[in-house]
Formats: structure tokens, sequence, C-alpha cells
């Protein structure tokens, strides 16, 4: 079982319909710039899978918050209609579709008898295997499991990482109840008032959770400090990782012991506050082990290849120097083979370095997502860069969603690309700019009309075809100019659909077209 597609519409920074294709179920490197959206898609996946939060859980929380102006207004109001937010996952084996939309209840969350609900009971059983198999860490995350915030106990913030998030799905003993449920059950128990039955009932709920985190924990120990051997020259060990126990204070009947103790030895000293005396890396390095560790924990039959667990690491390398980073990746393929790794950076330099590295895997794919302008005072555009066709997409935008200035930003991102393909495989000069990706349309298009007339000149042969020449000067005017209007859309079905066309023939055109 794996995720085929993820489908995102109106979501937080996307707006419109996003498709995310996984092609096989493949593990997926995704480079995105800070507001490209690469976020909004990791926590998609974690909303709709993570089983840490609680229910009711919509999605209109989630809503893209800027109004869509390309649509009719509510005739009743005279204001652009509400957003429609809505997350799916297409899965493969079992070929099924899951969907978290408004008005029906979260994918994961039982019938209530009163709101439709998204999933029949062997779906919900079958998605709830999912999230207890997976784990999903990013640099906020990765901030608390290390770093101490301002006076924060560290043991307090580890405390509420494992218990409410890491192992939250976790059940002790192959039991159907959870650690997360055992948590829920010690709260609840809080005493109301002091009597000696009372107290008796409360304690016995915390004990029974404090006796189901202890082994836990020592076995996440044990595992983390096998992980940390992947990282060269980390010389830590961690020594420690244990839970005092819970308990109701009788004075206050407030719930102690809310902490876990982590001792660390770095070579021979055993830093009382290791926090305080590791550099970053060894402390991403550190959170980065003890959260594998428990991913790796939570997975109920290793050998077993067929269930899908999903891990999703968003940014959590940013403290990690590039000589720890292609250990972290041989980490990955060696002790995750059935996970769907989903691995996402801000950082280029580095998407490019494991692009190379994990491409001879043959299970991964490298995309990368750009946010694109579609005019002064609109949204942008999220744009996936991959193995997908930007024409194919645009059309996918007009046909299926009506979305015209989405499918007018991918037809002006085919012929940006076709236009610098052609310009740099002639060796056309353009004026230099440090980010080739920033020179435009435009100038690219003068460039090669510069060249046609000398070549006409010169040899008296055409360099462009003539009949594309006033075709690409129409979708420059129509689509791409009308593209940076602000308010109601200028651009037309009709247009847009001409300047695929246009763009698809130029791909195909000959330069020079008379050799």
């Amino acid at each position: 079982m794996r995720i085929v597609r993820l489908t995102v519409r109106d979501f937080r920074a996307f707006h419109g319909t996003f498709e995310l294709p996984l092609k096989d179920g493949c593990n997926l490197l995704l480079h995105g710039e800070n507001g490209a959206g690469k976020s909004s898609l990791a926590i998609a996946l974690r909303e709709f899978l993570s089983l840490e939060r609680g229910f009711p859980r919509p999605v209109q929380p989630f809503e893209h918050v800027f109004p869509d102006l390309t649509a009719p207004p509510d005739p009743a109001t005279g204001n652009p209609p509400l957003r429609t937010p809505k997350v799916s996952l297409k899965f493969a084996a079992p070929d099924d579709e899951f969907t978290w939309e408004s008005g029906k209840l979260h994918p994961l969350q039982l019938d209530d008898g009163k709101t439709p609900a998204s999933t029949t009971q062997p779906q919900r059983e079958l998605l709830a295997g999912v999230s207890r198999q997976s784990g999903f860490f990013d640099y906020r995350t990765l901030l608390r499991s290390s770093f101490r915030q301002g006076n924060a106990d560290l043991g307090a913030q580890l405390f509420t990482l494992f218990v409410e998030s890491l192992l939250a799905g976790f059940q002790p003993g192959g039991g159907a109840k959870t650690l997360g449920e055992f948590w829920q059950a010690a709260k609840d128990a809080k005493p109301l008032n002091r009597h000696k039955r009372a107290m008796r009932t409360a304690n016995s709920a915390a004990n029974d959770f404090s006796t189901k985190l202890a082994p836990f924990l020592e076995q996440v120990r044990i595992g983390a400090n096998a992980l940390l051997n992947y990282f060269p020259g980390h010389r830590m060990e961690i020594l420690r990782l244990a839970h005092p126990g819970c308990q109701y204070s009788k004075a206050t009947k407030e719930l102690l012991g809310k902490r876990i103790e982590l001792k660390v030895r770095f070579g021979i000293h055993e830093p009382a506050q290791h926090e305080d005396f590791l550099n970053e890396a060894r402390l991403t390095a550190l959170g980065l082990s003890l959260f594998l560790a428990a991913v790796k924990l939570a997975d109920s039959n290793p050998a077993d290849p067929a269930p899908l667990r999903v891990l999703l690491l968003d940014d959590v390398l940013i403290g990690l120097d590039l000589s720890n980073r292609i250990p972290l990746l041989d980490l990955l393929h060696q002790e995750f083979p059935n996970h769907q790794i989903f691995l996402f950076t801000h950082d280029s330099v580095w998407f490019d370095i494991a692009k190379a590295h994990t491409e001879q895997w043959g299970t991964w794919k490298a995309s990368s997502i750009h946010a694109e302008m579609a005019g002064d005072g609109e949204p942008e555009v999220p744009r996936l860069k991959g193995d997908m066709d930007d024409l194919a997409v645009a059309e996918r935008h007009l046909d299926r969603d009506n979305d015209l200035r989405a499918a007018a930003v991918y037809v002006r991102a085919a012929l940006e690309n076709s236009l610098r393909k052609v310009c740099k495989e002639q060796g056309i000069m353009i004026r230099y700019n440090p980010n080739p990706h920033e020179v435009k349309a435009d100038a690219l298009w003068k460039a090669l009309l510069r060249r046609h007339v000398e070549h006409v000149k010169k040899v008296s042969k055409r360099f462009l075809d003539d009949t594309l020449i006033p075709r690409i000067g129409a979708v420059r005017s129509a689509v791409l100019n009308r593209l940076s209007h602000t308010g109601p859309p200028a651009l037309t079905k009709p247009d847009v659909r001409a300047a695929i066309a246009t763009v698809r023939d130029f791909r195909a055109s000959t330069v020079p077209f008379e050799p």
C-alpha cells in the first residue's frame, strides 16, 4: 500500500486545485523556497494521517485566506464565494482515494451519527494502522526535542513531544489501547476531591500510563544510540531516557512527573545540561536519532513490506552540515526500506546533492515547487517542477478546474522553459542575471527575434517558423500580459487554450527553421 497522489484544494498556500503525483508510490525529495507551499503539503499529510491531535478536526481552519476573485460573486452578498478546502490521498493496492473536506468528518474520525462520515469502518481501521506506524517531524518539533525554549524545562518539552506526538499511537503489549489513550485516561482521572478513594482511582490511572511508557523509552534509547552511529564523529551516547512516573498530588490534585529525563555523555564528559553544551549539529543528530528510533519502534512488523508507513521530514536538516546530511540519507535508505519517505528542504544546494545521491536507488523522485506570480495583488500560484509536463498541467487546470490563472501560469512556465532551451542550444546571448530562472519570456523572445532578423539578413534563411511569430506574440498579449492584471481575470478560455497549442507547436518546431 502506497500513496500515489496527494491533492489539495484551497488549502493554506494553495488556491484552486494542486496535485502532487507520486508515481508507483515513490519516496519524494521536494525542494521549495520559504512560502512556496512545501510546508502546506507537509501539514496536509500530517493532519490527514496523524493521530496526535484529537477530533473533531475540521478542514476549514486550513482554508486559503485570499478570496477567489476569478469566480462569480455570491448573488446574495455580492462577495466572492467562500473557499472550500479539501485534501485527498490516492492509494495503490488497495485502489482507494480518501478525502478530508468541509461538511464531513475527518477520515480517521468515528461516525458520530450527525455529520456525514468520510470513510467506512474498515477504511478507518486501515488509515489508523497507517497512522500508528508513521512519523511526522518538522524543524519546530526538532527544536522541542533538542533545544530549551527560553527558560523552559527540556524534560517537560520531551514529555509532551514523546507522549502527545512520537509515541501517542503506539499500542503497548500489542493491545488495542494506544499510549495516547492511556495518557488521556490518566488526565481524565484527575480527582475531584482529596478523599482516599478518589486519589487511589486517579493514581491507578496515572500508574497504568507510567508503567506502559517506561519500556518504550528504554527501547528508544537503545535504538537512538544505534542510529547515532550513522553520523561521523558524533562522540555521543544516550545514558538515560526515563520517566520518573506520574502521580497526583494530594495537596494540589495536580498531576506531577510530566517530564522525561535525558542524560547524554559526550566523549568522557557528562554535561549537566547537554542542550547547553553540544553544538547545533550534534543536537540535531541527537533529536533526529530519538525521533527515528521512535518511528522504527512503531513498526509492528518490519518484516512485512505491504502495510503503508509514512515518514515525513520537513526542513529538519538546517542544523546539520553537508558532511552529516549524506549519512542521514544512507540511514533512511537502510533503516526505513518499507516506509514511504517525504524529505522536504528549502536548501537548493543540498537538494541537488541529495537528488544525485538518491537517484541511484531507483525508488526516489526529486521535484521542486515554486511560487509563481499571478498578478499584482493576487496570491502566488505554487508550481511543481519535476517530470511532469507544464502544458499537461495547464490543460488540467483549464478543463477540469476552470482555473484560468493557474493554467496561464503553467503556460508561461512552459514557454519560458522552451525559449530558454532554444537560446542555450543556439548560443543566443542574454543580459546577465545571476539567477538564470529570473530571465523571463519577454527578454528571451526578444533575443530570439533579433537572431531571426540577423539570420534572414545574413544567409537569407529563416531562423524561426514565420507562422509561429505572430502566434507567440498573441500569447504574450492575450495571456501573459493579462496574467498580471488584478481583479476579475481578463483571461479567456479560448485564449489560454490557443496559448497551450502555440507553445506545444513551438516545442515541436525546428530551430533554425531553415538550416
